[in-house]
């Protein structure tokens, strides 16, 4: 069995998938409000692909299913209960390509998988012209990757060798100068050392320096090494991995440290009785790279390992226009722009909603994340995700 993590575990007793977070699924539920269901277990498919799955981060009971504008999914909310044991898979024998991908869509780690262009799932059919794993992250007070996958090494390094087989295409293995992740050789996985200040670990950074694709039409898939983990404890062991790890940090935390949590974990649960009073931002992500949460959302999102929380002026409320102030240039936008992109001219493709421009400057190798900086440090106010996100929508509609 694995080791262990010499962190503190916190306890929630609600957690929730968010609609938000599975971009191109059109979810189909396989629960209903008061169901119980296992970790593991697939409580809802894409209805369009259901072969792909997405699995119960705990056990529990289903509490509530909130839905928005036109019965679109917000949230699948669950109160946890672990008394319910975990769902139990057997490891594939094979090491064919469609045994090791069945093997993910079955276990919904799958679903952890994104593109690039547009941070979709990918198709099951599909394939890369390269997959990504991001065994580093940059972040101001980020949880750091070599603390946890030399605990679970052995897990990490079955996971990359399930991930070379579930394609041809080249494997990428993203980590930092001083720590290179536990591999076999065997695997053809690619060792790529990141070394660019805050941004090293954004996989838009990766993906542009070496498998660019903003005119060759392909796409490129990649993941995060809390869920290669994820998916080595299931090769190993035949039970999901119930925790993740988080950092709590920001001016307004009392404590700042990293905790155990469970993925989808109710934030109120994580803060209560961590932050100071008065009105508060609460950032997915570090003070730098964080986003701010949506204000209806409650839970961790798929993949989040940084909560940043900060005093806020009592003044202060978020400009409801996107994209209306002006933007003057400046030195301090190119050092906070993902290498090889410009981002004044970029900025200003986003803001007059130019899709083909915003293209030919990089667009498709980005999704919200790798703005979120340039939106904190922009004078205009504009919030580029969500500018750049209306652009790629134009840009996926127009294939």
């Amino acid at each position: 069995m694995p080791g262990s993590l010499d962190l503190e575990t916190r306890k929630v007793t609600r957690l929730a998938l968010l609609g938000s977070d599975y971009r191109g699924v059109n979810p189909e539920l396989l629960c209903q409000a008061g169901d119980e269901v296992r970790a593991g277990s697939a409580v809802m498919r894409d209805a369009r692909r259901p072969e792909i799955r997405v699995a119960a981060p705990r056990s529990g009971i289903v509490s509530k299913i909130e839905r928005g504008p036109r019965r679109k999914l917000v949230a699948l909310h669950i109160d946890v209960d672990d008394t319910l044991a975990a769902s139990e898979f057997i490891p594939p024998a094979s090491r064919e390509k469609e045994a090791q991908r069945e093997f993910l869509l079955e276990t919904g780690i799958w679903s952890s998988l994104r593109t690039r262009p547009f941070g979709n799932i990918p198709d099951p059919a599909a394939e890369p012209a390269a997959i990504f794993i991001t065994a580093l992250d940059a972040e101001p007070l980020a949880p750091q990757p070599a603390l946890i996958i030399e605990v679970f090494a052995l897990e990490f390094r079955a996971a990359v060798n399930a991930l070379a087989r579930i394609s041809s295409a080249p494997l990428y293995l993203c980590h930092a100068p001083d720590y290179k992740p536990p591999f076999d050789a065997a695997s053809g996985a690619i060792s790529a050392v990141f070394d660019e200040g805050h941004s090293a670990g954004l996989p838009g950074v990766h993906i542009q320096a070496l498998c660019p694709i903003g005119f060759a039409g392909g796409e490129v898939w990649h993941i995060g090494y809390q869920e290669v983990i994820a998916l080595g404890h299931l090769l190993l062991h035949g039970k999901p991995w119930l925790q993740r790890v988080l950092s709590l940090g920001g001016d307004a935390v009392n404590n700042p440290r990293l905790l155990q949590v469970c993925a989808g974990a109710a934030i109120d649960d994580l803060l209560t009785g961590e932050v100071c009073g008065g009105p508060l931002q609460v950032r997915a992500g570090s003070a730098i790279y964080g986003q701010p949460l949506d204000p209806g959302q409650a839970c961790l999102a798929a993949g989040q390992r940084q909560l940043t929380v900060m005093k806020r002026a009592a003044a202060e409320t978020p400009d409801e226009d996107p994209g209306a102030g002006a933007l003057i240039p400046g030195d301090w936008l190119e050092a906070l722009a993902p290498p090889g992109i410009f981002p004044v001219p970029l900025m200003r493709a986003l803001q007059l909603g130019d899709a083909e421009r915003a293209r030919e400057l990089g667009a498709l190798e980005l999704v919200e994340e790798d703005l979120a900086a340039l939106s904190s440090a922009c004078v205009s106010n504009s919030d580029y995700g969500l500018l750049l996100r209306r652009v790629l929508d134009q840009l996926e509609a127009a294939r």
